[in-house]
């Protein structure tokens, strides 16, 4: 049985090589030894290209595309529409569009009372957001449109600037989405979506978990039949229900 190991300790390695082979098998042991020169890697060998070669390559890209090429490249729309098979897929496609939609109007619209606006703005942001990512997006298992936990982080970023009520908190809201639209856009561009990494599973569930709750507790005046504090915290709704709950009886009597 053959050793054979790499050291960098030998300045002469080709030398020490031939020295081990000329000795007996007596001399350096019952098996023989086998030296390989260590090899370092390289600036060259890297599995990386540069970055001067790597925008080379993506500005060649460019120049190579075609004018179809780039009408798909702003509007993906048009990679679907001619593959699409209009006698076979419009139908269904239709009959689900519907049934999300009708499913689509309450929901939008109490997300909106949940970030303390009015109606006419969840209904907004649950069907214009639709028909622009329908012609700009690429993804066909992305769902577009409002949810609850950023209607509840609206709500509890603008109540301690503004009331509800006011057509200030409207604007700001309003200010609000323009802002995380840039941003996002900014994001997209530089292909930040990696930083999502940083933030653990079990704080986003923990999160996730929290707001349902919160949610679902900030709901409770509409069948209890009596106002509840509206707040980010469990603990405050909470004794407001129990607060509250006089009321209740009171009304169980009439």
């Amino acid at each position: 049985m053959e050793i054979s190991y790499a050291s960098p300790s030998f300045y002469d390695l080709p030398a020490a090589a031939a020295v081990a082979s000329t000795m007996p098998s007596s001399a350096t042991g019952a098996r023989p030894v086998r030296i390989i020169p260590l090899q370092h890697p390289t600036a060259t060998s890297s599995s990386s290209p540069p970055a001067n070669v790597a925008f080379a390559r993506w500005t060649a890209k460019l120049r190579q595309m075609t004018w179809l090429e780039w009408l798909e490249f702003f509007l993906p729309c048009l990679r679907w529409i001619r593959i699409y098979k209009w006698r076979e897929y419009f139908q269904v496609d239709l009959m689900a569009g519907i049934t999300v939609g009708v499913m689509l109007v309450p929901q939008s619209m109490s997300y909106a009372k949940l970030a303390g606006l009015e109606p006419i703005y969840g209904l907004y942001s649950g069907f214009v957001p639709i028909f622009v990512y329908a012609i700009f997006g690429s993804s066909r298992q992305l769902a577009v449109g409002p949810v609850a936990l950023v209607s509840l982080l609206v709500s509890n970023v603008l109540s301690g600037i503004a009331d509800s009520s006011s057509e200030l908190y409207t604007e700001l809201a309003i200010l609000l989405s323009l802002m995380v639209g840039i941003m996002e856009c900014i994001m997209g561009l530089l292909r930040l979506g990696w930083l999502i990494r940083f933030i653990s599973h079990s704080v986003i569930s923990g999160f996730t978990t929290s707001s349902a709750i919160v949610i679902g507790l900030s709901q409770a005046k509409y069948f209890l039949g009596y106002d509840v504090d509206r707040s980010s915290k469990i603990i405050p709704v909470v004794k407001s229900i129990i607060d509250g709950a006089d009321k209740v009886c009171i009304s169980f009597e009439i």
